[in-house]
């Protein structure tokens, strides 16, 4: 359940093959790349529905999936505003199937140094518990630290090579538009178990994706490049060498995602644009 959460957000490195050739995570480019400003330029603030189905199935304990996914990206001026509601339901071929879902809101500033979030998780449509708190980073890619609220109050240090989960997305699009192949993050989000920290590995799956467009919302994506990256998200434990789990998703050039696919082993699931729509920006 966490897992999902955590994979639906960032957005969204090369984890895996950096830990194994001790090669440090590097500390990302700021404001100034052009690469970046590029991409911040272009993003396209916008409300998107997902339909969530079951893609593939490896055991017969999960015989069927399906749920929704809204996600709203909107531009607040001082900063990007994130609204995500989703619902999964999960039918098992023996014992209780699963009914779980969240609701997440952050904000975070457009120089990527500062984030706030609140979360609430349900489970059979009862809350079961909210996350709430803000992070501030010396600098993009440097150190920080971030303050929970709830459910309990705590500080918790940032380590060097973290970023907030939009300027994580810039750097998705810009690794891809630069065809560099692959790509190692600490992403804070607030949502993971790890004092909200998660390791993320984004490799290159298709560095010029050609996609059928989907039926809703062609005018924001018709004539826009779009690259195909497979990522891997890791607990931040040292004990934990495998990934918790994995997704693949087409991202285009001004931020807009489709058909992702969440797998977790014994199944994965599938999300399909259903509505796509762009957001008016503000009068700042």
């Amino acid at each position: 359940m966490r897992g999902l959460l955590a994979a639906s957000l960032t957005a969204l490195a090369m984890f895996g093959a950096l830990a194994a050739t001790g090669v440090a995570a590097p500390v990302g480019p700021g404001p100034a790349d052009p690469v970046i400003a590029a991409v911040i330029d272009r993003f396209e603030p916008h409300r998107a529905s997902y339909s969530l189905s079951l893609d593939r199935a490896r055991s017969g304990d999960v015989s069927s999936a399906s749920g929704r996914l809204s996600f709203e990206w909107r531009d607040v001026c001082d900063g990007w505003s994130v609204r995500q509601l989703t619902r999964v339901e999960v039918s098992r071929g023996e014992g209780p199937g699963l009914d779980f879902g969240w609701s997440f809101d952050s904000w975070e500033a457009k120089d990527g140094r500062a984030y706030r979030f609140f979360i609430d998780r349900y489970d059979h449509g009862s809350k079961s518990e909210t996350i709430s708190g803000r992070a501030n980073l010396e600098a993009v890619g440097a150190g920080g630290t971030a303050q929970f609220a709830r459910p309990v109050e705590r500080e918790v240090t940032l380590p060097a090579g973290t970023v907030f989960p939009t300027w994580h997305s810039y750097e998705m699009i810009a690794m891809a538009e630069r065809k560099q192949p692959q790509m190692w993050r600490t992403v804070f989000d607030g949502s993971a178990e790890d004092d909200g920290l998660t390791g993320v590995s984004a490799v290159m799956a298709d560095s010029e994706a050609h996609p059928v467009l989907p039926k809703v919302g062609v005018e924001l994506l018709a004539g826009l490049g779009a690259h195909r990256v497979h990522l891997a998200y890791y607990s931040m434990s040292e004990d934990e060498a495998a990934p918790v789990h994995e997704q693949e998703v087409l991202i285009y050039s001004n931020g807009v995602a489709d058909d992702f696919v969440f797998d977790y082993g014994d199944f994965a699931l599938r999300a399909r644009l259903t509505d796509l729509k762009a957001l008016p920006a503000p009068d700042c």
